[in-house]
């Protein structure tokens, strides 16, 4: 021994302990500058992941030139996604003003009175009277509940439009991102897999559960969905009932719902359409339903979700529904990703702790 205390930290203990603060700080602050784009980064990576199959196509067909096929893969994502996700916003927002005012018509007008009469049949009136209801003004709560719902989703779509340079800013941003996450993707991926603590099969497992699980949803709950929104929103054209964009944008909504779904949307407006002196057409529109709305869903979704989620149905569900409830509507996508990354990281953790 030298006789001199040995230091605190050796030289190799205190460059990693002064690297990883300032990697950390670095991280935080790259978080930060993210962070007001988040939304546009988030959407253009639901995009790519959702076209990665026809991007890796058009990369064949632009003979391997992959800025040729991102630029019109982004291209074709704005005229095929964006515009009509747009056109959508507008129609949807003149709907929900026009919503509001036609609810507050027939409230005035005492049309809604006199279908609530009609309604109120002796079965009705024995359900109404039933203990648990007794207090509530039903008729009251339904008024309130269409005037909420629809003066609310205005303001919400409201406020995106009216923001239209915020708006087209991040439109631009999401499209720029696409189309770098199209020709750079794999490259990144490959480059932040390399920095991960995982075995090469460890990567496989997670990559292939993400990859499954965002197939299953956007497959299987999403476009399941939205045909569910668009033919609602057709039948209800089709037999008179007002604003089908708005009923038809809610029923896609609610078709994300393990129970009810887009019932809930059309089967009102049959009883609606049957009350108000058109029974023809609310038993045509309830048919219409039945069969082309909520009945293909019990087959459409097993089929295209299939065995592919490795997560349980429940909690595929749980995930949409605490995702939308957390994260909005990138919520149908993130949610089931977290539970399924949770489910990911428990078997490794399993694997790599206790059994051994």
């Amino acid at each position: 021994m030298n006789g001199q205390p040995s230091p605190f930290l050796t030289r190799p203990q205190l460059f990693a302990a002064i690297f990883f603060s300032v990697f950390i700080v670095l991280l935080y602050q790259m978080a930060r500058l993210l962070a007001p784009f988040s939304s546009s980064l988030l959407w253009a990576g639901v995009i790519a992941l959702a076209l990665a199959p026809l991007y890796q196509r058009m990369v064949l067909f632009a003979k391997g030139r992959t800025g040729l096929a991102a630029g019109m893969m982004t291209f074709g994502a704005l005229l095929v996604v964006v515009v009509p996700a747009v056109i959508l916003l507008v129609v949807l927002v003149s709907q929900a003003v026009g919503m509001y005012q036609w609810a507050s018509g027939l409230v005035q007008s005492g049309k809604l009175a006199d279908a609530w009469a009609r309604l109120a049949s002796p079965m009705m009136d024995r359900i109404l009277q039933h203990p648990l209801l007794q207090g509530v003004d039903v008729k009251g709560f339904a008024i309130k509940g269409l005037s909420e719902v629809s003066s609310g989703l205005a303001a919400q779509l409201g406020g995106v439009l009216k923001n239209t340079v915020l708006f087209t800013f991040n439109l631009l941003i999401m499209l720029l991102s696409l189309f770098f996450l199209f020709r750079d993707g794999e490259r990144w991926y490959a480059s932040v897999a390399r920095l991960l603590p995982f075995t090469q099969d460890q990567q496989q497992t997670i990559a292939r559960r993400f990859q499954d699980t965002f197939s299953a949803v956007v497959n299987g709950v999403f476009l399941v969905a939205l045909l569910q929104g668009v033919m609602t929103g057709i039948g209800l054209a089709l037999f008179g009932v007002p604003f089908p964009v708005f009923w038809g944008f809610l029923a896609a909504i609610l078709a994300l719902l393990p129970i009810g779904g887009a019932a809930l949307i059309w089967a009102p407006a049959a009883v609606y359409l049957y009350l108000t002196g058109s029974a023809i057409s609310g038993i045509l529109l309830a048919v219409w339903g039945v069969v082309l709305v909520s009945l293909p869903d019990n087959f459409l979704k097993p089929l295209l979700i299939g065995r592919k989620a490795k997560i349980p149905t429940f909690l595929l569900f749980i995930g949409i529904l605490g995702g939308l409830q957390v994260y909005g509507v990138l919520g149908i996508f993130a949610g089931p990703l977290v539970v399924t990354l949770l489910t990911a990281f428990v078997q490794i953790y399993r694997e790599e702790f206790v059994e051994k």
